[in-house]
């Protein structure tokens, strides 16, 4: 990745964020749902009851993107937790097939919390129409422990 690329995709993460929806702290997720993630190109709508709520997700996950007008992927999302987080901070990142980020951010969050609400803008990607993985994580060490992970496909 050129240097002008990776400032790009730098100052179109740090806009993201600035704009992204703040941490959902949901402790009672589905057993179902730890370690997903739901996606949609449109902000989730997540439901407050307990009744239904599994449903109600599964029914708004998508897995392919089309790009906007703009020609960028918007993905929102909520991600659920296999375990609480033990940091104040999780990363976003999307690989590509070669498991290179095209997007990348680290997301202010709260030791403990079980889940996810935000968004991630993809600007480009070397590989339109392939499937790209979407993963939540923190950083122990050098080494990223993935706290839930989902293939998505970037369509052209």
């Amino acid at each position: 990745m050129g240097q002008t690329k990776i400032l790009t995709a730098l100052l179109a993460i740090a806009l993201i964020f600035a704009f992204s929806t703040p941490p959902v702290l949901a402790q009672a997720a589905p057993k179902a749902l730890k370690g997903k993630i739901i996606t949609n190109a449109n902000p989730i709508d997540i439901p407050t009851s307990a009744t239904g709520f599994l449903k109600k997700m599964k029914k708004q996950d998508r897995k392919n993107f089309k790009r906007d007008q703009g020609g960028k992927w918007v993905i929102h999302f909520v991600a659920f937790f296999k375990r609480s987080v033990p940091v104040d901070q999780v990363g976003v990142v999307v690989l590509d097939e070669k498991k290179e980020p095209v997007a990348l951010a680290d997301v202010p969050g709260q030791k403990g919390q079980r889940t996810l609400a935000s968004q991630i803008i993809i600007d480009s990607t070397e590989f339109p129409g392939k499937k790209h993985t979407l993963q939540i994580y923190y950083a122990k060490g050098k080494k990223p422990m993935v706290l839930a992970s989902k293939v998505i496909t970037l369509k052209k």
